[in-house]
């Protein structure tokens, strides 16, 4: 063998290794559980979510708030995020071995965390904040309880959201390679098989079609219930549905790895360890995100798409796409894998058949949008401008339009379709009919589900226009939005005694631009109220500005269209 040959085949078995041994670089006895409790899962790392991958472990909380939660480790509270969206109620520690914790929908704070975090609402007069005490600050211990479990943010019910993250380049780590107990001795679950044709000329049982067999079996012993080979003429990629359940629970679980095997060769790898936050929208382009729109079904692919840029592959033959030659039998396994290394796989044969006799090419109809480059499209009513990177491949771009009722303020545009992902945004321009310039501060832009239900997309009024940066494909107009937040008093009324009560509850909703912004106060001075937009509540706890007597409460709730709805009362206490 030359020595050149010598030295490339040491570097790929160097890498093989490499990767092969990576989970097993990161340290196992540094952290502890952060519950009291054994650890029962509800989702896993690097899960499939709308739009992103999971980046921690949700662990159960059996089903109520206000369990404690503790510091993994030694170390400070680095960031407090409160939020009425997203983590909600959050608190990140960074420890000394070069990594950090983080805890997030909690229902509230220690002492020392709570008081030092109202300190700061309360100087900033705002309840959504984003906090960076000074480092050793507020130092915690390993088992010091750091806050209580809940359901803030975007939760859909109370459990802990975990992660631990590289403190210096925030990428999120899978939480179990860091020997977390979690007991988990089932298999994954495979519940379909798809097999795409790639390309003009291919074919799959005859077909151009993508192809569904019908799957039986489970564990290692998955197979095709029919016959176990499938004939394809040129191309295929391969996309997988599966799920996994852990021990003591019935949450359908994410799966870690997937593993695809022509033969004896490793074909295809996708590996969840790690990812960046910048990476977690590709999501849309790992799955087929045609069926997801249509049928909520995640089917997780080979192949991988021009503008796709995930870090989670590990090795893609061809870009995941196997070019089946004549007269060759191709044996394919894929072997999936969940957090804890139990594995289930599927096997079945690909035999290669013979390509169509000529070649045929689609007719192109419409505008060809680049992933590579600018793209405009401009009509009388319309003008979208989109980068190539909000593709993931070349489209060709589908447009139509239906003229306005009463309802909306310019026609419907129905841009591209709802089965298309992007990953960035556009900027997207529609007319508004002449009738409605009048109300130009008024206007939001909408995006109509398939039951005609608008969302807002916001927007700014310039020269005729609105304009607005969206990230998605779909059926647009413009709507007037003049109608004032709701505001709805739930423990309190004018000239109410409220000694006997702990708070205010406060019902809040807008009905088309969306809440931008909320202030309450007690006489005349800002107060505190958490905002839940799940519940559209908003709930001030009594404080020191309560005072004995008579009191004044006001909350002024502005949306985003800027219309403002007013509640005022006096509280005797």
């Amino acid at each position: 063998m030359k020595p050149h040959r010598i030295c490339i085949s040491l570097f790929i078995s160097l890498l093989i290794s490499t990767l092969s041994n990576a989970q097993s670089n990161y340290p196992k006895g540094d952290f502890i559980s952060p519950v009291e409790f054994p650890m029962l899962l509800s989702g896993t790392f690097a899960e499939l979510r709308g739009n992103h991958f999971h980046s921690g472990i949700d662990i159960r909380t059996q089903g109520v708030e206000g369990k404690k939660i503790l510091a993994c480790a030694d170390g400070y509270v680095s960031r407090i995020r409160i939020s009425p969206f997203g983590f909600g109620k959050t608190v990140y520690i960074t420890h000394p071995n070069g990594y950090s914790t983080v805890y997030a929908h909690l229902s509230g704070f220690n002492p020392e965390i709570d008081a030092w975090s109202k300190a700061e609402q309360y100087r900033l007069e705002q309840f959504d904040v984003d906090l960076f005490p000074q480092a050793g600050l507020i130092k915690v211990k390993q088992g010091d309880v750091i806050g209580y479990s809940g359901n803030s943010g975007s939760s859909q019910g109370p459990h802990l959201h975990f992660e631990i993250r590289d403190s210096k380049t925030e990428r999120p780590v899978n939480p179990l390679l860091f020997g977390l107990a979690v007991k988990d001795f089932t298999r994954p679950t495979i519940n379909g098989l798809r097999l795409y044709p790639e390309g003009d000329n291919s074919l799959i049982n005859g077909s151009k079609t993508p192809y569904n067999p019908v799957i039986a079996g489970w564990g290692l012993s998955y197979r095709l219930s029919k016959s176990d080979t499938i004939e394809v003429s040129g191309s295929v990629s391969f996309g997988i549905n599966a799920h996994d359940l852990l021990s003591g629970s019935n949450n359908k679980n994410g799966i870690n790895r997937i593993s695809v095997f022509s033969g004896s060769e490793l074909f295809f790898e996708w590996n969840a360890e790690s990812f960046s936050f910048s990476e977690t929208r590709y999501i849309n382009s790992f799955i087929d995100y045609a069926t997801y729109s249509s049928s909520r079904e995640r089917f997780m692919r080979t192949k991988i798409e021009p503008n796709n840029k995930l870090g989670l592959y590990r090795k893609a033959t061809s870009n995941g796409i196997l070019h089946a030659r004549e007269g060759i039998i191709y044996p394919v396994k894929i072997e999936i894998a969940d957090g804890s290394g139990n594995t289930s796989a599927i096997n079945f044969v690909i035999r290669g058949r013979p390509g169509q006799s000529e070649s045929i090419k689609p007719k192109i109809n419409g505008q060809v949008f680049s992933y590579k480059r600018l793209n405009r499209f401009v009509t009388p009513h319309l003008k979208i401008s989109m980068p190539g990177d909000c593709l993931y491949d070349s489209i060709v771009f589908e447009y139509s339009s239906t003229a306005s009722d009463r309802t909306y303020c310019a026609p419907v545009h129905k841009i591209h379709n709802t089965e298309t992902p992007l990953h960035n945004y556009y900027d997207l321009s529609i007319r508004v009919d002449t009738a409605y310039h009048k109300l130009a501060d008024k206007l939001v832009m909408v995006i109509l589900n398939s039951k005609d239900k608008p969302s807002s997309a916001g927007g700014k009024y310039q020269n005729g226009f609105l304009n607005a940066r969206v990230r998605e494909f779909g059926r647009f107009s413009v709507m007037a939005d003049t109608i004032a937040p709701v505001i709805k008093p739930l423990n309190i009324a004018n000239n109410k005694k409220i000694s006997a009560q702990q708070s205010i509850r406060v019902s809040i909703s807008d009905n088309l631009s969306g809440i931008k912004s909320y202030r309450g106060t007690l006489n005349g001075k800002w107060i505190l109220m958490d905002y839940d937009p799940k519940n559209n509540l908003l709930k001030y706890n009594f404080d020191e500005l309560l005072n004995q007597g008579v009191n004044e409460f006001l909350l002024e709730v502005t949306d985003d269209a800027g219309n403002t709805g007013r509640y005022s009362a006096l509280l005797m206490n």
